[in-house]
């Protein structure tokens, strides 16, 4: 198959027009009609992932977030790592594309993986898109495209143990939340949105949901809203199964070709001792 096959593939379970405005999925760097000896997945595109795809002996990088995501005006191996991968990449003929927002947005992707992690049911979109947004898309699907997702859990949960519950599904060592009165708050109704989603908070209290998963929730929200549990649990950590997902879709169609699901890895480190 060819790059475009690849693509092609990824666009029928995440179709580019559901990506929001600001944004910059599809092939990022190299030919469509180059064959495809390997994939490699990941959350974010490194210097490491080309490494790790010229060692497999693969040629194509899938991604999530964009390597290319704002203007590009030198590439400069000095100035930053955009430019160093831009330049590894090319130089072992690697392909990069990137299903960002438009996998958010859509039916079964990043956020309905979420949900499916944590065990939620009867899962519908915390902010549908829109008519315009999904246009000519079947309407079994379109009706299931949004931003965030908000779903039951199999059974009520007292805050606490939601919140042990959270970290024990999402690897986590501890997650931050706001202050209220915990054994009084039990958590059935569990709105998410994976990342940057602390502007669906509102739809969250919309949804009636009892607590709101995101990646990122600024000091201050934290303040603004004691009826409902909030938690930010981090941008890496709500969106680290996105590099399994994206090798399920590939799989699904090319069950034989090698694929390579990156390391998981952040960027950020949780604690750096300060002695």
């Amino acid at each position: 198959m060819k790059v475009k096959d690849i693509a092609s593939l990824i666009e029928r379970h995440a179709p580019l027009q559901l990506q929001e405005d600001y944004d910059n999925s599809g092939l990022q760097i190299g030919d469509p009609d180059m064959q495809v000896s390997g994939v490699v997945t990941t959350l974010d595109v490194t210097e490491q992932t080309v490494r790790l795809c010229a060692e497999t002996g693969a040629n194509v990088i899938v991604s999530h977030h964009p390597l290319l995501f704002r203007g590009v005006k030198q590439i400069n191996p000095q100035r930053d790592y955009i430019s160093r991968v831009i330049i590894s990449a090319i130089s072992h003929g690697i392909a990069i594309y990137s299903a960002h927002t438009n996998l958010d947005n859509a039916w079964c992707g990043v956020n309905y993986k979420i949900g499916e992690v944590l065990g939620l049911k009867d899962v519908c979109p915390l902010a549908p898109l829109s008519q315009a947004q999904t246009a000519g898309l079947e309407h079994d699907f379109a009706v299931h495209c949004g931003s965030g997702i908000v779903g039951e859990l199999s059974q009520p949960m007292s805050a606490n143990d939601f919140l042990a519950h959270v970290c024990r599904c999402l690897k986590l060592d501890a997650v931050s939340a706001n202050t209220l009165d915990y054994d009084g708050h039990p958590v059935s109704r569990v709105a998410l949105c994976g990342g940057a989603g602390a502007d669906f908070i509102g739809d969250a209290l919309r949804a009636k949901a009892d607590a709101y998963i995101t990646g990122e929730v600024s000091y201050h929200l934290f303040f603004t809203h004691p009826e409902m549990l909030m938690l930010s649990a981090g941008h890496f950590e709500t969106e680290q199964f996105t590099s399994d997902l994206l090798a399920d879709i590939i799989r699904s169609e090319y069950p034989d070709l090698q694929i390579t699901v990156a390391p998981k890895s952040s960027p950020i480190e949780q604690f750096i001792p300060c002695h």
